[in-house]
Order: structure tokens, then sequence, then C-alpha cells
């Protein structure tokens, strides 16, 4: 790799995995495209869509204030990085679950933020969302481009066009060196800056 490649933010940052994460930049535009408009009808349909339906496709969560700090913590970091390496993985079928997955998540936290600005207002979802979430959810998107790029490489593999080995070896990499720091990062701030910054922002 050139030095000059090794410039700027993705060079300085990802190191190594710099040039496989400037190769699938466009996967990631297309799941941040595809997060947002989700997310955006989420809200839009957030009084006609009956939540227990996301949570039956999404799984449900247990409830968070019968737990300490930490335990929110470690639930958060597993929860994130499990479903994250499981539909990185089944970006093996196609690249289709990771796409699926960024829809389905993006349509639920719209939806979530319709429900917690109904109670609420959209300030307090703003302000609750944002310090983790800048983190969080790149990263997330991030790791479903990988599983897309998964999908795509084993496809090239079997019309004999590239090899998939080095393909896997960098998403793998990446995602234990990169992506879990991350996670637990957002889940660091989550639990103990975003509080917080709803306390200072007169949010109780």
């Amino acid at each position: 790799m050139t030095e000059q490649k090794r410039h700027g933010f993705v060079g300085w940052f990802f190191g190594p995995y710099a040039e496989y994460v400037r190769r699938i930049k466009p996967l990631f535009v297309l799941c941040s495209l595809l997060f947002i408009l989700s997310l955006g009808m989420g809200y839009l349909l957030g009084n006609t869509f009956p939540g227990s339906a996301l949570e039956s496709l999404l799984g449900t969560f247990p409830d968070v204030s019968q737990m300490s700090l930490f335990d929110i913590f470690v639930f958060v970091v597993a929860n994130n990085a499990s479903k994250s390496l499981l539909f990185m993985i089944l970006g093996l079928l196609g690249g289709i679950p990771p796409l699926l997955f960024v829809v389905l998540n993006g349509f639920f936290v719209g939806w979530v933020a319709w429900s917690l600005s109904s109670a609420s207002g959209l300030a307090y979802v703003v302000a609750g969302l944002t310090p983790h979430g800048i983190i969080e959810i790149p990263t997330i998107l991030l790791s479903m481009s990988m599983g897309m790029s998964f999908g795509y490489a084993l496809l090239n593999k079997i019309r004999g066009r590239g090899g998939f080995s080095t393909e896997a070896k960098y998403a793998i990499l990446l995602f234990i060196n990169r992506i879990i720091p991350l996670l637990i990062l957002a889940a660091v701030v989550e639990v103990t800056v975003t509080p917080l910054f709803l306390l200072l922002l007169g949010f109780t």
C-alpha cells in the first residue's frame, strides 16, 4: 500500500484495512441510504405499525430498568456484536441478509423514535440517540457492508473470478480489530455519556 493511500481519516483509523474499507465504500453508502430511508419510513408509519411485529423479527429486549449499568453495557455489546457478526456471515447468501438487517433496523429505530417523541418530544429522541448513535450506527452499517462484500466475493469465486480467502481474512480481522472495539466504545458512551447528556439538557 502506498503512503498516499494511508493519508486521511480512513488511512489513519483503519491502518492496514484502509484499502479494504475504501473498496467497500459504495456498499457502505448504499447501506447508509437504505438505513436513512427505512428510518424515515419507520418514523412516518410509527402510529400504524405494531411494535410487536418488529420485536418478533428483531427479538425482544429485556427490561433495562431492572438491570445495573454493567449489565446494560454487557447486553448492548453482546447484542450488537453478535447480530453484526451473524448478519455479516449471512452475507455469504448473496449479500441479501445484511441489506434486510439494515432495512429492518432502520425501520425499528424510526419506530422507536416516533414512540419516544410522542411521549417526550423529538428533542429528547435526538439527544438520547446522538452521543452513542454516531459511533454505533456507522459501525453496524460498516459490518453490513462487509457482509455484502462477503457475498459478492463468494459469488465471484464460484464464477471463477477473483479470490475469496483474502476477502474473508480482511473482513474477519477488521471485525475483530475495529468493529468490536467501536461497539464496545459505543456501549460505554450509551450507559455513561448519554444519560449525563440528557441530564445536562434538562431531560429526566
